[in-house]
């Protein structure tokens, strides 16, 4: 047998080759170019490693358009089948399922590419076995509305509304999903679906998804800020997802805006705090402002619709809960200086008259200079960009162990 020996010519290059395809799947989509930059290979070493690799299948080459000019990118080929991902929510569930081929990291058409999507309403206060047992019924609804077998699937993305440690795969707290706290979700999901399973946080994987086909691609430094039944944030930072060191970052819901009164102030959060931005800005704050007054239930499409047509308490709250958002955000803006904010979530679908009063905050409570040319404006995924972005987690960890 006729090992390759490190240091020898065989081993160099079997290294080089390996330096190449770890840059892809770390950018995604790089040019030649970028990566001879982030592995300090010579240009012309690139090529050749690139040309032989899209010879094999492994890498695959195409012409894009960037800051205005065409050039030469290049992503890793994943193998034949497919990956699913699940969306839970505080009162819901949603899986899709995508052609690993089809999931590229290219531009519009993003829900085309879901092969079939399934949901079903979850009680708010179910645990974690009763949500997972749900996820496996839709994913098999699903597998069989595309016609595929069970044996084509590679892997499955989850999403939660609850920070997930990276360290111990279990979920903490807080989190809008009691009944999943410290259960290790990937573990539990692998032995219902027979497939691979990874996980993180819901907001995170909403940045996934605008990254790969929305309102993120091409911005280096970014926000993804999603306003539901909770309040979370993604980070992208020099072009690449940001979760920090426990993969917890990004929990803006639980910065403090409101001191109102002083020490303690502000509502009680979940968290134990007084006053954190989710005591303000999450759908059942908002909904739960207006139901006194209008004497019936209301859903956040209702609390829109009305504000639209003039009612003076709807603009009023929703005015409210973007200048909150907007102090919270100024101070993360002090810090990061990203070139765009994305806000995503039920609340989005107020569009301007949510984001006008955030913008003005912003600028109001952001270092002076730092939020000078941030971009403001909602997700282009709607509903589609958390499951989205767990399909898109899903194909990561298939191109990570795949050749």
């Amino acid at each position: 047998m006729n090992a390759v020996r490190p240091g020898s010519p065989a081993g160099l290059r079997e290294a080089n080759r390996r330096r190449v395809l770890d840059a892809v799947l770390a950018a995604g989509e790089p040019t030649q170019s970028g990566i001879a930059a982030a592995t300090g290979l010579a240009p012309a070493t690139v090529s050749n490693i690139v040309r032989d690799l899209c010879r094999e299948g492994r890498l695959t080459a195409s012409t894009t358009v960037r800051d205005g000019r065409r050039v030469r990118a290049v992503r890793r080929t994943p193998p034949p089948g497919v990956v699913a991902g699940i969306d839970f929510g505080h009162r819901h569930v949603r899986v899709g399922i995508a052609r690993a081929a089809d999931t590229g990291r290219l531009e519009g058409g993003a829900a085309d590419r879901l092969l079939a999507e399934r949901a079903c309403e979850l009680a708010e206060a179910h645990d974690a076995g009763v949500g997972l047992d749900a996820a496996a019924a839709l994913l098999e609804d699903a597998l069989s509305a595309a016609d595929v077998p069970r044996a084509e699937l590679l892997a499955v993305g989850i999403g939660l509304p609850a920070p997930v440690d990276a360290r111990t795969g279990a979920v903490g707290e807080p989190g809008i999903l009691p009944g999943w706290v410290g259960i290790r979700p990937a573990a539990a999901a692998a032995e219902r679906f027979g497939a691979p399973v990874v996980v993180d946080n819901d907001a995170l994987l909403g940045t996934l998804a605008e990254q790969a086909w929305g309102a993120l691609s091409g911005v280096d430094d970014g926000i993804y800020l999603k306003l539901s039944d909770g309040v979370g944030a993604g980070l992208v930072l020099g072009g690449r997802p940001y979760r920090g060191r426990a993969g917890t970052a990004g929990e803006l819901g639980h910065v403090v805006v409101d001191d109102s009164g002083g020490p303690p102030g502000g509502a009680v959060c979940r968290c134990g705090n007084r006053g954190c931005l989710e005591t303000w800005a999450s759908t059942a704050t908002v909904v739960g402002l207006l139901e006194p007054l209008l004497g019936a239930p209301l859903s956040v499409d209702e609390v829109v619709a009305r504000a639209r047509g003039g009612h003076a308490p709807s603009r009023r709250v929703l005015a409210d809960t973007g200048a909150q958002v907007g102090r919270a955000l100024g101070g993360l803006c002090s810090v990061l200086t990203p070139a765009r904010i994305v806000v995503g979530g039920e609340l989005a679908q107020a569009g301007e008259l949510l984001l006008d009063p955030l913008r003005a905050a912003l600028e109001r409570w952001a270092l002076p200079g730092a939020a000078d040319g941030v971009e403001v404006t909602t997700a282009r995924l709607g509903r589609h960009a958390h499951v989205l972005g767990a399909v898109a987690l899903a194909l990561d960890h298939v191109l990570a162990t795949h050749g």
